[in-house]
């Protein structure tokens, strides 16, 4: 009976490490349902941004999108996709998150790390271009929407 007993105890002691090891190996934000709905939106939203270009289905802008973008204006999401549609493009975006977190029932937001590469024609085309950003989503009638971007080059590989 006390050889059964340690081994019982041994083997909580393990779970519990691996339990343990797993909780701090994993991001704060992985059990959040908001946030989940909203990293699976984004990453629809850069496949498009990557493959046939955004469009306002795709981005699922809110009615009030508006962003502060690496070139030093402002635009709403129907200029941004004015401009993505007369040429600008992107061949590659990688977003790496410090953060992600619900702040409410309606608002999720992310921070982080990008690097994007321009497509032809582009500014700065081939070029691989690291930004810090921040994306603001908020439901609307019931829709998780895109509702506000900031995003600053931290560097430009090549220059």
């Amino acid at each position: 009976m006390t050889l059964i007993l340690r081994r019982i105890r041994a083997a909580i002691a393990a779970v519990l490490a691996l339990l343990s090891v797993h909780a701090m190996a994993a991001n704060p934000w992985d059990n959040d349902p908001a946030v989940q709905e909203v990293l699976k939106l984004r990453a629809k939203g850069i496949a498009a941004i990557i493959t046939t270009g955004p469009t306002a289905d795709s981005e699922h802008y809110s009615s009030t999108f508006v962003a502060n973008t690496p070139a030093n204006s402002i635009v709403t999401g129907t200029q941004m996709i004015k401009n993505f549609g007369a040429g600008f493009s992107y061949k590659a975006v990688e977003q790496h998150l410090d953060y992600a977190g619900s702040h409410g029932p309606d608002v999720v937001v992310l921070m982080g790390e990008e690097v994007v590469v321009p497509g032809p024609g582009s500014p700065n085309a081939g070029k691989r271009i690291h930004r810090r950003f921040t994306d603001v989503f908020r439901k609307e009638n019931g829709e998780w929407r895109y509702d506000v971007r900031h995003a600053n080059v931290i560097s430009i590989e090549g220059n």
